[in-house]
């Protein structure tokens, strides 16, 4: 006998938030939205942060432990850069 699991893979439960989905392709549009969303706004959030690093004082800079070429550099990088 064949069943659905051997017709279509099952990748499991897909769990987003306190909601569970029956598998990846189950997940609605608006959930994948809001994600972007989040992501999108996090990463504005650290540009802005790494802009403001060039506002700061050559002392204020020693104070955190960072040149003013390493926050030049921390704030070239562009709004995607996530990463360290």
């Amino acid at each position: 006998m064949v069943s659905i699991d051997t017709i279509v893979p099952h990748n499991g439960p897909v769990r987003i938030g306190y909601r569970t989905f029956a598998g990846i392709g189950a997940v609605p549009l608006h959930v994948w939205f809001k994600v972007f969303v989040v992501i999108i706004r996090a990463r504005l959030v650290k540009q802005r942060s790494r802009k403001r690093l060039l506002e700061l004082t050559d002392d204020q800079l020693r104070d955190i432990g960072v040149t003013r070429q390493q926050a030049r550099f921390e704030a070239d990088k562009p709004f995607w850069w996530y990463r360290t």
